[in-house]
């Protein structure tokens, strides 16, 4: 029971290590392109996931370059996507571009993983037993459903971050709007006011007047 409390441990610190730094949030100004350079050892499936978080129309263009110069992948002006793709012995590079925009900043969410979860050993560099223990296949099944939970957690913050981006822009918008009715109201208000006073101002007058010059 004891070594099997210890391969638990061995695998919570070793899949902290390893499930964290996939992902990326950043801030891309406007007339810029930014791009991500990724070194792949050989083969191996990977998915790549984006999304503009905000700014302007929540719109880039992306593109993926292989190590020979070759575009796998062009999309312009999108909000989000996904992209699965093998890799190759090389570096590749992930480009996103917001030349076309001329004064919004955007700010957006990029994920770059395998399609499959690889093994606590394969993870760590290590050589993968050829028969797993007990212990071994435990620690590759919670590696592999935390794996889901860290990914599930990160859609949920990512949605959570767009949700209230636009609850912001959202009270901003009806802030101003009741601040602009409120002022038209009080405007209104003093205009009848004003117009009222002058009518029955010039009213008083003229009967002044007329009792004036029957006396």
């Amino acid at each position: 029971m004891r070594n099997y409390i210890s391969s638990f441990l061995v695998c919570v610190v070793m899949f902290g290590v390893q499930a964290y730094g996939t992902a990326l949030t950043f801030e891309l100004p406007d007339k810029r392109r930014f791009c991500l350079s990724e070194r792949f050892e050989g083969p191996k499936d990977y998915i790549m996931d984006y999304r503009v978080i905000r700014g302007g129309k929540n719109d880039v263009d992306v593109f993926v370059k292989s190590p020979n110069g070759k575009i796998l992948h062009k999309k312009k002006q999108v909000h989000d996507g996904t992209f699965e793709f093998e890799s190759s012995r090389g570096d590749f590079s992930f480009c996103f571009s917001n030349e076309f925009s001329s004064w919004a900043h955007k700010v957006i969410y990029f994920d770059l993983r395998p399609r499959d979860v690889d093994s606590l050993a394969g993870e760590a560099g290590i050589d993968k037993p050829f028969a797993k223990t007990t212990s071994e296949n435990s620690c590759d099944e919670i590696h592999e459903k935390m794996s889901a939970v860290v990914k599930h957690q990160r859609d949920y913050r990512l949605k959570e971050s767009i949700g209230r981006h636009l609850a912001e822009v959202m009270r901003t918008h009806v802030s101003w709007w009741a601040f602009t009715q409120t002022l038209a109201i009080l405007m209104a208000g003093l205009g009848q006011s004003f117009i009222l006073k002058r009518f029955f101002t010039e009213k008083s007058s003229t009967t002044i007047n007329n009792i004036e010059a029957e006396a």
